[in-house]
């Protein structure tokens, strides 16, 4: 897996930018807010997601990990592919979209181009308990590489906790400075008592 990219910028086009790491140029379709976040002839630093299927092979590029992670929640949503996922984060900024879903915000949601009644309900319904309740700060519900981590063992078969009991203990240690497997180990602590 990619998990990021950096080097030259070497062209910006509407949806995507072209990035050469030592010779190589990858090109990243990313939301609005990262291409004008990105300058041609400058370095740049992007938070990917490489999605293969068999006809294409196409990577999505982010300014922060905030970011990408929003988009990955995005992707499970049923009527959601990474096109639309895109067009969501680039009508609306990290944080106003955490606040949308967290207030049941349609009508921001519908202002979107590409998005209906139906699947802005579908988009509230799925993603309320996985970006959280009440909006705010986007930092505070969207998790680093290390709680992403942590969140899937938690939530796999073997432990089997539901994603708003893991997101809960991950988001107590915050500022902790764990690896992925000490945000495990404590939050298993955390899960275990009920402190």
């Amino acid at each position: 897996m990619i998990d990021s990219i950096s080097g030259e910028v070497v062209r910006i086009d509407p949806d995507s930018v072209v990035i050469d790491t030592g010779g190589i140029a990858y090109a990243a379709f990313c939301p609005a807010g990262t291409i004008r976040s990105c300058s041609e002839g400058k370095t740049a630093l992007l938070y990917t997601h490489l999605i293969a299927r068999d006809d294409s092979v196409q990577l999505y590029g982010f300014s922060s990990p905030a970011e990408r992670e929003l988009f990955r929640q995005l992707l499970t949503v049923g009527q959601v592919g990474p096109r639309l996922a895109i067009q969501i984060l680039s009508s609306l900024p990290p944080d106003a979209f955490v606040k949308a879903i967290g207030s049941g915000d349609i009508a921001s949601l519908t202002k979107i181009k590409g998005i209906g009644r139906k699947t802005a309900e579908r988009i509230l319904v799925d993603l309320r308990d996985k970006v959280g309740p009440g909006g705010g700060e986007a930092s505070r519900f969207i998790l680093s590489s290390e709680e992403e981590t942590a969140l899937k063992a938690l939530t796999s078969k073997s432990l089997g906790f539901s994603p708003r009991e893991a997101r809960m203990a991950l988001e107590r240690l915050r500022g902790e400075g764990l690896t992925a497997e000490g945000l495990v180990r404590r939050a298993l602590e955390i899960l275990g008592t009920g402190r």
